[in-house]
């Protein structure tokens, strides 16, 4: 098992979930949504939570279809992928986030607005189930 905080990234066009996990990989959190207001200040937003939190690698959900195949979507997580590469140099890969956003959008609708309010958007949790299923096959 890898060792140290990973953050998860849940890449969509108009928000995009974190989540992190502490040093152990035990404790998933999700932490609050950023907009997507364009790759550079995305970056920035992404570059301060790898330093506020420790971060050591990244894991970044795939949207990958329902057979499996790849699609436009996958590309343009890539194409993010790649760029959170030459800008962050840390350690990163892509996850298979399929039905994540399923089941985060059940949790969402069980949580009570304060605790909605403190997410922003149900990306987050997505984000922290994606990194919980990648820790649980590390």
């Amino acid at each position: 098992m890898e060792c140290g905080r990973i953050l998860a990234v849940d890449y969509g066009v108009k928000n995009v979930g974190l989540a992190c996990c502490d040093e152990l990989g035990v404790a998933v959190r999700p932490l609050p949504s950023v907009p997507n207001n364009g790759r550079r200040e995305l970056i920035g937003r992404l570059r301060s939570a790898v330093q506020e939190h420790g971060i050591e690698r990244l894991v970044v959900g795939l949207p990958l279809n329902m057979d499996g195949s790849s699609g436009e979507a996958v590309r343009r997580v890539e194409r993010f992928m790649e760029a959170l590469r030459a800008e962050l140099s840390l350690p990163l890969c892509g996850f298979d986030e399929r039905l994540s956003t399923t089941e985060a959008t059940e949790i969402w609708r069980g949580m009570g607005s304060r605790q909605q309010k403190k997410y922003r958007t149900v990306d987050s949790l997505a984000a922290a189930i994606i990194l919980e299923r990648y820790l649980e096959e590390s």
